[in-house]
């Protein structure tokens, strides 16, 4: 099937659009990158490393912005995901965001697996895609629109409110590191700055419409398949708990394992009288409106929140999750959820990652320790627990207003510019996104250290319990356990499905299981091509690890597959005087997991023969080329 290049699964095109020459053009899709990085986040990462200038600037015109399907979006169940990838600008090496809403289904049945952004527009424009035909169009009208406005707009202007939008809001035109994309209103490409280089180039928004269908190689073994799938999400205790509250039972889990980031770092747990304002019950009594889903979802984890505040009158949060509301909320030292749910509220019409509020809680700490002053914040008193300093400041810094330039480079930024605030700093390769402490979970959070694009609990997700009782409990056990996950989630990934559907919410070594047979069956009755899971996860390893050169070339070593000094130093205080001890076994683990990746234990690069074996050969090349593996003893 491949050589032939009759594509199943697959559109069978990549979109280039080049800005700076105001040219369109579609190439067919390789087999070779089918056959090496399946879909999704591989095709992302194998485009980026070859198109990415490594010597340029990270805000350079050539810096390309990659929109990837993959071969399961708009057909498997929880699929409709979309992997938006380039150089990050706030963590300066390489970056990817995952995303759902329509827009990876919409953009395949326009003809298109894979999107490219190359270049810089002259002026404000937007893409529209449509069944095979791509223009850019003007765009200074929208110049200055906040996300739902935007929206609202193109949806009109095209006049399909069938069409698929996404866009950036004031963040991202003026180049916020933290600014997301935004998709369908209200799902967000978020952690890696992507709407920055976004609005860097230009671009507000990105529409696209396609009616034709998908075609699937053996359409009977894949409703088998699609059933069966529906039926392990239905066995699974797990799935009941996200479609009642999705990911908000977070907040007491971690709470009852001490877990939580409180005050940038410095304790985990909240007592009862205290926690009983912001736990997962507490956030359900807030009009839960009604729950939906991405594109083919069976899960139904959106949260739909209707607040009628005193302060801040009547509105409406959509698609609110654990991760979007904590750094707006306890992070903070605010426990009030009007509050929070307004500063996140902020944030999606302003286009800004939510997580911007961890920066926020380092910039409070600075703050309490006097190393920023009242002054240098425009006269904002930017202590504990002020909702009304927080909604200033995420005004100030979607636009850049005065003491919102602090932010504007993101943690990196701000850590350049008060240089003390290094070992304040909850982050890992300028990632500041840490949703769980982990010196309460060391196992599962090994994870930050080793995430190709920093601090992140998506590159390994799954429930920390299952980690733990999938191989021998020895230190090699855990670091093997680890991977499996890692390794899962990766080719969910790459194959474009939701990883809390299909990872996360797996309670069981046996769903574990099952759900790798159905995907296994999945892309092959829909692809026709026959991949065993051994195949498909050295698919994954071949990610990983294009990621990670990736990264090296960029100047990064063993010692940036860290974690935050905070977490490595000092103990994490919880409940009853009790203490979490600090990361302590970090190197050994690192030692392991570098042995089974293939990479070298001295300097965390990948090894020659390890990349060959691969077939990434032309990647130990381009190391070698550049004196990389010189370093290597």
């Amino acid at each position: 099937m491949l050589m032939v290049m009759e594509y199943f699964g697959y559109a069978g095109k990549i979109l280039y659009v080049d800005l700076s020459k105001n040219s369109i053009r579609q190439v067919p899709l390789e087999s070779s990158l089918i056959r090496d990085f399946v879909g999704g986040r591989g095709f992302a990462s194998k485009i980026l490393y070859d198109e990415v200038d490594v010597e340029a600037d990270v805000m350079a015109p050539q810096n390309p912005l990659i929109f990837a399907t993959g071969p399961l979006s708009d057909l498997a169940p929880s699929s409709s995901r979309l992997t938006i990838a380039a150089r990050s600008p706030s963590t300066r090496i390489h970056g990817d965001s995952n995303v759902g809403g329509l827009f990876a289904s919409e953009l395949k049945r326009a003809g298109y697996d894979v999107l490219v952004i190359k270049g810089k527009s002259e002026k404000p424009v937007y893409l529209w895609i449509n069944d095979g035909r791509a223009e850019i169009r003007d765009a200074k009208h929208l110049w200055g629109m906040t996300v739902p406005e935007v929206t609202k707009a193109l949806l009109k202007e095209v006049g399909d409110r069938e069409a698929s939008v996404a866009c950036i809001g004031p963040a991202g035109e003026n180049i916020v590191y933290s600014a997301a994309v935004i998709v369908d209103f209200d799902r967000a490409a978020s952690k890696t700055g992507m709407g920055a280089v976004m609005g860097n180039k230009k671009v507000k928004a990105v529409v696209v419409r396609g009616e034709n269908e998908t075609r699937i190689y053996d359409i009977q073994r894949f409703k088998k398949a699609f059933e069966e799938a529906i039926s392990i999400y239905e066995r699974e205790p797990t799935t009941k708990i996200g479609r009642a509250i999705g990911s908000h039972f977070l907040h007491d889990t971690h709470n009852a394992h001490g877990a939580l980031i409180l005050k940038n770092g410095r304790y985990g747990y909240l007592p009862p009288e205290v926690f009983k304002n912001v736990c997962a019950e507490a956030i359900n009594r807030y009009n839960v409106k009604s729950t939906s889903g991405c594109g083919y979802c069976y899960l139904g984890c959106t949260r739909n929140f209707v607040i009628d505040s005193k302060r801040h009158g009547k509105f409406m949060i959509t698609h609110l999750d654990y991760y979007g509301l904590a750094p707006l909320l306890y992070r903070l030292d605010i426990f009030d959820l009007e509050e929070g749910f307004y500063n996140a509220k902020l944030c999606e019409e302003l286009g800004l990652d939510m997580t911007v509020g961890q920066q926020i809680a380092l910039m409070m700490e600075l703050y309490e320790h006097g190393i920023v002053k009242r002054e240098e914040l425009d006269g904002i008193d930017l202590t504990w627990g002020n909702a009304d300093a927080v909604q200033t400041l995420l005004k100030k810094i979607a636009y850049k207003d005065g003491a919102g330039n602090i932010f504007a480079e993101g943690l990196l930024g701000i850590i350049k510019r008060y240089p003390e605030a290094s070992k304040y700093a909850i982050h890992v390769k300028g990632m500041d996104n840490i949703p769980q402490d982990a010196r309460a979970s060391r196992t599962y959070n090994f994870r930050y250290a080793v995430s190709t694009r920093g601090a992140d609990h998506m590159r390994a997700s799954g429930l920390s319990s299952l980690v733990g009782t999938m191989f021998p409990k020895d230190l090699p056990g855990a670091v093997q356990g680890f991977m499996a996950v890692e390794s899962l989630t990766t080719l969910i990934n790459l194959l474009e499905v939701c990883t809390w559907a299909w990872s996360a919410y797996t309670s069981s070594l046996e769903a574990f299981k099952d759900k790798e047979r159905v995907l296994v069956e999945l892309y092959n009755s829909a692809t026709g091509v026959n991949l065993s899971i051994d195949d498909l996860y050295r698919a994954a390893w071949r990610t990983l690890l294009i990621e990670r050169a990736e990264n090296v070339r960029y100047g990064l070593r063993r010692k940036d597959d860290t974690l935050p000094e905070r977490f490595l130093k000092e103990p994490l205080p919880t409940e009853g005087g009790k203490f979490h001890p600090p990361y302590t076994d970090l190197d050994d683990r690192l030692n392991i997991y570098y042995r089974e990746r293939g990479i070298d234990e001295k300097t965390g690069i990948p090894k020659k023969e390890t990349l060959k074996a691969l077939g990434l050969n032309y990647v130990a090349e381009d190391l070698n080329r550049r004196g990389i593996y010189m370093e290597v003893s």
